[in-house]
Order: structure tokens, then C-alpha cells, then sequence
């Protein structure tokens, strides 16, 4: 048996659809002998009648029905390959093409870009927002050059380093009472910042002392703020769930609850009247932010984009 060709299945499937040659003729610009000679020759192909030409209006046979099925399938694979084709070609009209997740695409990446691009200038660069699950696809499919993220199940056969260690705070609306019990142990912008309240004089908070209290989290990546709530002894009354950290930083801000916020963000965003932060006596509140790569297709740009990487600071 010979294969059915796609436009073949498409005649076939819109055929089906009109209940009629003529009017499928239509459809597709072609002439109802031509089509219903490629009817014929697919049917005779297949060794079954896919339609039932003595019923008006026309009829799918019983074996038809299955050769149908399959053909929807066919089709439907079809047009994702096209437009999975589709976004690697306008992935690779650009020179390197970065995974990252909003916040990093947001405030950590455009500044890193444009001072790349002043030293080469004329190259082309693309951000792609994704999360984790997204950037391993894109990795292995050649969709992207390099993605940043803090999860440590990434695939071992991609080549990463360590671009920075990343600190865990907790953001807490100014309103609640229990800021006033803990007033020695907030810790301001500038030492946000300056990286000066990772230093071992300064204390860090218990989290069993907000175990009363509500907190916000993500849909996504819940476990380590999760952890660090039952290490302490206590399931946190999660009010509300969201998509982005930034969002979940704001709600904090407006009064919603308590949330978990990398150490940088209070940097992007500046002070805040709004929230007071806190250090966290926890080991599980420093993680590794890493970038990945495969290597095997590295090119002397993402080179040249890797070192620039490794040379710039970055808060932290």
C-alpha cells in the first residue's frame, strides 16, 4: 500500500465534511472529476470505500469511518509540525535566542543585553519568556541558546554553570501587628541590596513566628517556601496562588499576606513603604541560579555572550 498524501486526506476530509464532491470541489479550487478521481485512487489504495456514493447526501461506510479518524489525526499532527517549523524558523532569524522566566526577562536580562550589544553591536538578540517545564523543550529543540533557572532537575546532558548564588526573603505588608514584635529583625533596602544582611551578625526571623499569619505563593514552584513553612512546624494558610512573583510581591504589598521574594527584587523595583523584609533563618533559602546550554552547538557568539555573562556582576 502506498502512502496517502496530505492534500489527499484534506480532499478526503473536506469531502466528508461537505457531504458532497461538488460542493468540496468548491472548496478547494479543483474540479469534481479530478477530486473524485483522487477519491478513487486513495480508496483503491486502501482496498475499502471510504464513502458511500449511492446515499443522498453522500455517506462515510463503516470502514471509511476508521480511515476518517485517522486522517483528522494525520492532520492535526500535520499542522503542528508546520507550526512547530514555523517557530524555529523565527526563532533562528536571531543570532542567540534566551529562556528565561518573567522576572528575569523583565529586569535581570535587558540590562545585560544592551550592554552586550554596545560592545558587538549589529547582533540580534531575543528573550522568550518561559518556565522550567518550557525551557528544557526549547533547550532540546534547538529553540533557544541558553536558558536561566534556579531548579536543579534540569537534564544532565546540557552543559551549566553558576552564574549566582540567590537568596530567599520574606516580604511582609507593613500593616500586620507583627511587624512591632520584630522590629530588630527587619532588614532595610540599602542592606537588601548591598548584601550586607547575608552577614552572620545579622539575625534572621523564625517562620514559626508567622505561622498564624496568611501567605501568598506560586502556582508553580511551591515546595521550597512550602518546605521551609513545615520544617517550621506549620502548613501555611495559602489565601491566594499566583503566576508571577512580581504579582504576588505587589499583593504583599497591598496587604494580601505574607509572601516568599528573591533578595534582588526589592533592587528592581526600589523601597517600599508598603513591606518590611526579613532574612530567614533557614538553609534552604540560598539556590543556585544557573545557566544552560548544549554544548555541542555552542557558537563563539554564545561564547562571547557566556564570558560576558560570568564578568558581570549581578545583584544578588
Amino acid at each position: 500500500m502506498e502512502p496517502v498524501e496530505v492534500r489527499d486526506m484534506l480532499y478526503i476530509l473536506g469531502v466528508c465534511e461537505e457531504r458532497s464532491f461538488s460542493r468540496a470541489a468548491e472548496k478547494y479550487y479543483i474540479s469534481q472529476p479530478a477530486l473524485s478521481k483522487i477519491v478513487k485512487r486513495v480508496e483503491g489504495n486502501l482496498g475499502a470505500q471510504i464513502f458511500d456514493r449511492s446515499s443522498v447526501p453522500l455517506k462515510v461506510t463503516p470502514e471509511g469511518e476508521v480511515f476518517v479518524d485517522y486522517f483528522r489525526k494525520m492532520q492535526e499532527i500535520h499542522l503542528e509540525i508546520e507550526g512547530y517549523c514555523d517557530e524555529l524558523r523565527r526563532h533562528r532569524k536571531c543570532d542567540l535566542n534566551i529562556g528565561a522566566p518573567s522576572f528575569f526577562c523583565t529586569y535581570v536580562l535587558p540590562p545585560l543585553i544592551n550592554a552586550f550589544k554596545m560592545e558587538y553591536p549589529g547582533i540580534a538578540i531575543k528573550m522568550i519568556e518561559s518556565n522550567d517545564s518550557d525551557l528544557c523543550k526549547f533547550l532540546k529543540a534547538g529553540m533557544v541558546d541558553l536558558g536561566f533557572s534556579v531548579e536543579p532537575t534540569m537534564p544532565s546532558n546540557f552543559k551549566s554553570f553558576v552564574l549566582q548564588k540567590e537568596n530567599i526573603i520574606l516580604a511582609v505588608p507593613s500593616s500586620l501587628a507583627i511587624n512591632r514584635e520584630l522590629l530588630s529583625y527587619a532588614i532595610g533596602y540599602e542592606d537588601i541590596c548591598s548584601g550586607r544582611f547575608l552577614m552572620p551578625e545579622i539575625p534572621g526571623v523564625q517562620m514559626e513566628w508567622f505561622a498564624k499569619e496568611n501567605f501568598l505563593f506560586l502556582k508553580r514552584g511551591n515546595d521550597r517556601g512550602l518546605k521551609i513553612c513545615r520544617d517550621a512546624g506549620f502548613e501555611p494558610n495559602i489565601v491566594m496562588e499566583m503566576d508571577q512573583l512580581l504579582s504576588a510581591c505587589y499583593l504583599a504589598g497591598a496587604g494580601s499576606g505574607i509572601t516568599f521574594i528573591r533578595a534582588s527584587i526589592p533592587y528592581y523595583i526600589g523601597p517600599s513603604e508598603e513591606l518590611v523584609f526579613y532574612k530567614i533563618n533557614h538553609p534552604d533559602t540560598t539556590r543556585n541560579l544557573s545557566v544552560y546550554y548544549r554544548d555541542e552547538e555552542c557558537t563563539a557568539l554564545q561564547k562571547l555572550f557566556i564570558e560576558h555573562l560570568k564578568n558581570t556582576p549581578m545583584p544578588g
